[in-house]
């Protein structure tokens, strides 16, 4: 490829979806400041504006594609109009095309089109290793770039008297536990039982719960423990989540349990990203990239079965501070691993992790 002076991107979703946001949107927006590089993003759209915003873009590159363009199809795996319409602009123009891909979509979508753009786009740039061993399979052309946290303003400083754990994620769209991989699993299956054992005083905040009707079932669970805390907020605002770190930066601890799974093993471990870019103690499954993030007895720890859980919140809570402030400047100096910078030098070819 050459070096990339103009980027069209096609999202699979709105801003609502972190792989829109911070794969997409955001490291294009420090690529234009820090890179002098300019983009057109495109989500999809029913609404006739924004087939208009589509389709403006779509005969422009069509007919006067910028020199050195890259195109990017995000994450699209659907056979609709959007996903078509991509296909055959990927078959005209398949010069600098790139497919974008974190999540292991072949394991709950049809796989049609996601094989097609494996296939016809020119390279494949993926969020995690499994996936890079998925795509090898389609296109050699395939490198890794771990999904970035941008670099905010919070930090963590010291540990709080009752201590505060907490986890971030879309527990779910409310209906019952249904995937087996799902964060839903996870907090139910893994985390919640362990927490129980616990009984010393402790705030757990649960963020990412975006149907009402999911809150009494968590509350239920709990309620025999006056121990516990609860803290879970609703009507949250993930379209431009920067109140998101300060609140992270209340956690003395961020969880990251992952039930093991395929689905699973293939995240880029972005939940465990943020909360070590806050300067969090992080306590994660020893499953997928995990481990590449969160290093054991370090910035965090890695929890090889559910028990594990229960007992470096122990450990963390009788930690002297000076020994717990330790954890958070080595969580807080882990950026660089996942850092906006080095994600967009792998986009624009100035650096390539293969």
């Amino acid at each position: 490829m050459s070096k990339i002076t103009h980027v069209y991107w096609f999202a699979p979703y709105n801003l609502t979806c972190p792989s829109t946001r911070y794969r997409g949107k955001m490291p294009l927006e420090y690529a234009q400041e820090k890179h002098n590089i300019t983009f057109d993003f495109v989500t999809p759209s029913r609404s006739l504006k924004g087939l208009y915003a589509f389709a403006k873009i779509y005969f422009k590159i069509l007919f006067f594609r910028k020199k050195n363009a890259l195109i990017v199809i995000q994450k699209i795996c659907s056979n609709r109009l959007y996903a078509n319409a991509l296909k055959l602009l990927v078959l005209l123009k398949n010069k600098q095309t790139l497919y974008d891909l974190d999540d292991a979509e072949y394991l709950r979508q049809d796989t049609k089109s996601l094989h097609f753009f494996l296939q016809h786009c020119e390279k494949i740039q993926v969020g995690s290793l499994a996936l890079k061993n998925y795509c090898l399979q389609f296109n050699p052309n395939v490198y890794i770039a771990t999904s970035p946290v941008y670099r905010h303003t919070s930090k963590k400083v010291s540990k709080n008297k009752k201590i505060h754990i907490g986890w971030v994620g879309d527990v779910g769209d409310g209906n019952n536990i249904s995937q087996n991989f799902s964060h839903k699993t996870s907090l139910f299956h893994i985390l919640f039982p362990q927490i129980l054992q616990i009984k010393h005083p402790l705030k757990l905040s649960i963020i990412g719960v975006k149907k009402a009707s999911d809150v009494p079932q968590i509350v239920r669970f709990f309620e025999q423990s006056k121990n516990i805390e609860l803290d879970i907020p609703l009507n949250l605002n993930w379209e431009d989540d920067a109140w998101l770190y300060p609140k992270i930066c209340q956690f003395d601890i961020g969880l990251s349990p992952l039930v093991k799974h395929p689905f699973n093993i293939a995240k880029s471990a972005f939940k465990a990203k943020q909360y070590l870019s806050c300067g969090v103690l992080t306590i994660a499954s020893n499953v997928g990239e995990n481990s590449r993030y969160v290093k054991h007895g370090y910035n965090g720890f890695i929890a090889d079965q559910p028990s594990d859980f229960v007992d470096f919140i122990h450990q963390v809570a009788t930690m002297s501070q000076a020994e717990y402030r330790v954890y958070l400047e080595n969580a807080f100096n882990s950026y660089e691993n996942f850092s906006m910078h080095n994600y967009c030098l792998l986009l624009l070819q100035k650096k390539r992790d293969t």
